[in-house]
């Protein structure tokens, strides 16, 4: 009965909730909204950071998922949505920041974002001057190469972080040559590279671009050059560079007599050893300088750079053994009981020897009572792998059998 009367009660205006819920859900279901990911990511811009601070972050770029009306998603760009991390009130540190994103469009949900979090580091700006470089790039004219290379402004300024512009010692014009016979001037875009060839993000550099004249001059001289390996970074501890080889070894190049009689060598760009324990093969590019050309096609050499562990030695107490005693004899006194060894091997082979690791022993077998001198010789150690014996003192010992 009180379920009777609560559904009488104020009838109507029950009826009329049912209708309104029910013109909701058609009007929704006829809306057809869509719940997508939007296929090109929006950049992340960086709002409110304090002057003279800048911010360097990994990831540049947000995907998100959105929700619309089926008919809007034909409207909608990369232009439409604003994603930007807020640094106010950031200072010099690394910190986790949250991402937003926002739209001014009407009838469109931001879902999800990937990601929604950024760990962004705060670091002082910088600024200095650095020098324009040349970086040449195919060949002039038959018989021709460059001569000097004039750059206006001849040097730039570099702004950024503080740990990247430190680092940072010039800027590089690349130019590009296609058969020139000619001198030649162009405007031409500036990069920062890093010691592996690749462009540094987080700088600018004002102007961004220079003039550049090329003088372009004939060639007639032939000259055989070897080839110089250059490196950087330090190989793993204990590891030494202990050969490097190029194919071809010797290059033939052509230049005027001035520019070749500077030249004993071509080198490579640099090859990165940094923390390299193993044998390391590599294309390099040859680093032509101005005046000169490789005689044919060649532009990368071939490097094998051999990587050797660092022998080291150490010094390490030996307790003596015996072995073989005869039936009804034992050993009452070994004098001394230990030997003094120098052992030498790479430093990790070194560095995991213990007080056991080394073993020596002597051959009592046929021995009498009494006492007894014995010779110690390098056939009476035990050695590990990798472990060299160098030498050994006492050469000698004394052991008493009863």
């Amino acid at each position: 009965m009180k379920f009777i009367k609560f559904l009488t009660k104020n009838w109507h205006i029950k009826l009329m909730a049912v209708i309104i819920a029910a013109g909701m859900w058609v009007y929704a279901a006829s809306s057809e909204t869509s719940i997508a990911k939007f296929p090109t990511p929006i950049p992340i811009k960086v709002i409110n950071l304090s002057p003279n601070l800048v911010a360097v972050y990994d990831q540049k770029k947000v995907k998100i998922e959105i929700a619309t009306e089926s008919v809007n998603l034909k409207k909608i760009s990369a232009q439409s949505f604003s994603a930007y991390i807020d640094l106010e009130g950031l200072t010099v540190g690394t910190h986790e920041v949250s991402l937003s994103v926002t739209t001014q469009l009407s009838g469109v949900s931001i879902i999800s974002k990937d990601p929604s979090m950024l760990i962004v580091t705060v670091e002082p700006s910088m600024e200095k001057d650095v020098s324009v470089v040349e970086k040449i790039d195919g060949n002039a004219a038959e018989n021709m190469v460059v001569g000097n290379v004039v750059f206006s402004p001849a040097t730039v300024k570099v702004s950024g972080p503080k740990s990247i512009v430190e680092g940072v010692s010039q800027a590089m014009a690349e130019i590009v040559l296609s058969g020139e016979s000619e001198s030649f001037s162009k405007s031409v875009e500036l990069v920062i590279f890093d010691n592996k060839n690749q462009p540094i993000e987080y700088t600018t550099i004002l102007p961004a671009s220079v003039a550049v004249e090329i003088n372009i001059v004939r060639a007639g001289n032939v000259k055989n050059v070897g080839i110089k390996v250059v490196t950087s970074g330090t190989p793993a501890s204990g590891y030494y560079v202990s050969s490097v080889a190029t194919t071809p070894a010797i290059i033939s190049v052509i230049g005027t007599a001035e520019s070749l009689h500077l030249i004993t060598s071509i080198p490579t760009q640099a090859i990165d050893l940094a923390n390299s324990s193993k044998t390391i093969s590599a294309q390099a590019r040859l680093a032509v300088p101005i005046g000169v050309r490789i005689d044919g096609s060649l532009s990368t050499v071939s490097v094998t750079i051999s990587l050797s562990s660092q022998s080291i030695s150490k010094t390490i107490s030996v307790a003596v053994k015996t072995k073989n005693i005869p039936n009804g004899l034992v050993v009452t006194s070994i004098n001394p009981q230990t030997l003094e060894a120098v052992v030498s091997g790479s430093a990790e082979a070194i560095n995991s020897l213990t007080q056991n690791s080394i073993l020596l022993f002597c051959d009592l077998a046929g021995s009498v009572a009494g006492s007894k001198n014995l010779s110690i010789s390098a056939d009476n150690f035990s050695l590990p792998d990798g472990i060299s014996l160098i030498s050994f003192l006492p050469m000698s010992i004394t052991i008493v059998l009863e």
